[in-house]
């Protein structure tokens, strides 16, 4: 090997790093409500570690110009990692939410540049 010595994987090591794989349990979302009273208009998903995650339907890219209707037909993908609304053929994926993401990076600008305006 032309590498240290040190940077060498050993049997155990990989073992453990097998048996963490087996253990890893990703946050999914385990129940999606949506709330479109009038001064609501929220979507509210509550997730398996615990956390909820509040979003405002104007801030969700994909229900850009929806209805309450259309935003009301959403089905949470069955490994719970995305939402879906299937009469706009568009959706959210959970880890991109996590972090922040609710639509493409023009899109969130734009919208950061509307609340700065404001």
């Amino acid at each position: 090997m032309d590498g240290h010595p040190n940077d060498l994987t050993t049997e155990e090591q990989l073992d453990a790093a097998l048996e963490r794989a087996k253990s890893y349990d990703p946050v999914r979302i385990v129940e999606a409500v949506y709330r479109p009273e009038p001064g609501l208009d929220l979507f509210v998903l509550t997730l398996s570690d615990g956390r909820r995650l509040v979003y405002p339907r104007e801030d969700l890219q994909a229900l850009k110009g929806s209805t309450r209707e259309q935003a009301a037909d959403f089905v949470v993908g069955k490994n719970g990692t995305d939402i879906f609304w299937p009469q706009l053929d568009e959706g959210h994926y959970l880890p991109n939410m996590l972090e922040g993401r609710t639509g493409t990076k023009q899109w969130m600008e734009q919208r950061l540049r509307l609340e700065v305006a404001a």
